[in-house]
């Protein structure tokens, strides 16, 4: 009897001993000074920085090269332009306020269009267009992307573009075969557009590349590549029976320099870190 009466008391002192620490727990804890009331709690202001979420803007240059898709099929060669140069902005922003890795870009920049027929090793045989074996024009452009990014660590980043773009053929070269050169009907044009060429161009523009950020400087690597959905000519020029089409095909690589507008969040494990170690720092040096 005895050790149950025993039994029953150290149950009590325990239980009130776990029941005081629980209200001073939740004292020390979860109450507030009786000058903290609700209506000065909706008077607080609290800025949030939201992760990667800026803007900047940069020029870029770098070399165009061009080869084109050909009905009928066509032997044709790389060939390269330059320079290319333009300029764009790009926003970053969190979608959704989860995926911190989406963004923008929108520019503009003086690019190329082009192709060049190669020489047929079997036969010795070269196509030409109108007497051309080459063709050169200068194109400028307008685009808007998707910009997607990903960090790594706190001063390198991956990049991946995909979007729209529209320009208009400007000026046009063509370098004429020796068999042709000597005719006025095609010299005529070397330098000049002929009625059943088609001087507007827009298609479908992307890339891949990579970054150096040294804020509010990054320093931007590109290989950009561009499909055309206009032909160089009429389909229909030579005749109204068979089907001629010419689409650009292109790709470029470019340098360029941008400048953070705004300032630059990070959201990696590491710039995380190293937050979260200078908040406590301040909280120590505040205490």
């Amino acid at each position: 009897m005895i050790k149950k009466i025993a039994s029953l008391l150290i149950l009590a002192l325990v239980s009130a001993s776990t029941l005081r620490a629980q209200v001073d727990l939740e004292a020390e804890f979860f109450s507030l000074p009786d000058t903290v009331t609700n209506e000065y709690l909706d008077s607080l202001t609290i800025n949030v920085a939201t992760p990667n979420d800026y803007w900047m803007v940069g020029a870029y240059g770098g070399v165009s090269l061009q080869y084109g898709m050909f009905n009928p099929d066509r032997l044709v060669v790389w060939q390269m332009q330059y320079p290319v140069y333009g300029f764009s902005f790009v926003r970053y922003y969190t979608m959704f306020g989860v995926f911190p890795n989406m963004g923008v870009e929108f520019g503009a920049q003086q690019n190329y269009e082009g192709y060049e027929f190669k020489t047929n090793k079997e036969t010795g045989y070269r196509s030409t267009e109108s007497g051309a074996y080459k063709v050169m024009m200068n194109v400028p452009e307008a685009f808007f992307l998707t910009h997607f990014h990903f960090d790594i660590g706190e001063h390198f980043k991956l990049m991946a573009k995909l979007g729209i773009y529209g320009g208009y053929r400007l000026k046009i070269t063509r370098v004429l075969d020796d068999e042709f050169a000597t005719y006025d009907t095609y010299q005529q044009y070397v330098h000049e557009f002929r009625d059943y060429d088609r001087r507007a161009t827009y298609g479908v523009q992307g890339g891949l590349g990579m970054a150096l950020m040294l804020s509010p400087f990054e320093l931007h690597l590109n290989v950009q590549a561009k499909w055309g959905w206009e032909s160089f000519w009429n389909p229909d020029y030579a005749s109204p029976y068979y089907y001629r089409f010419a689409y650009p095909l292109d790709g470029a690589v470019t340098l360029g320099l941008y400048y953070q507008l705004t300032p630059r969040y990070g959201h990696t494990r590491a710039q995380l870190k190293k937050l979260a170690r200078k908040m406590v720092k301040e909280q120590e040096n505040h205490e």
